[in-house]
């Protein structure tokens, strides 16, 4: 399967798996495209395929006490259909990410 199209991630993180759809296009090894994420659209910046390895970040702002600007970069390895890896989030930390068409 190609890296293109839509998919539901799964990242793990301490408070609990946190789902997102993500939708990816690819022109050449470029990607862009956007994730959802808590009634949020993100768009998808610094997409890259190299190979079976896609990376994107996606940035949003979280508001706690103060609002906090959280730049999330996503690295993970397509086999067929599926893809796995990891997202780093700052100081929030770093999480396993899985994903599949959806």
């Amino acid at each position: 399967m190609s890296v293109e199209g839509t998919w539901k991630l799964s990242v793990a993180t301490p408070i609990g798996v946190q789902e997102a759809r993500l939708v990816l296009r690819r022109d050449g090894d470029r990607l862009t495209g956007s994730m959802e994420h808590d009634k949020a659209s993100l768009e998808i910046v610094d997409g890259v395929l190299d190979g079976d390895v896609a990376s994107w970040k996606v940035v949003k702002v979280i508001t706690v006490v103060v609002k906090v600007r959280v730049t999330a970069t996503f690295t993970v390895t397509v086999e067929g259909d599926r893809m796995h890896g990891t997202v780093a989030a700052g100081k929030f930390g770093t999480f396993d990410v899985t994903g599949q068409p959806g």
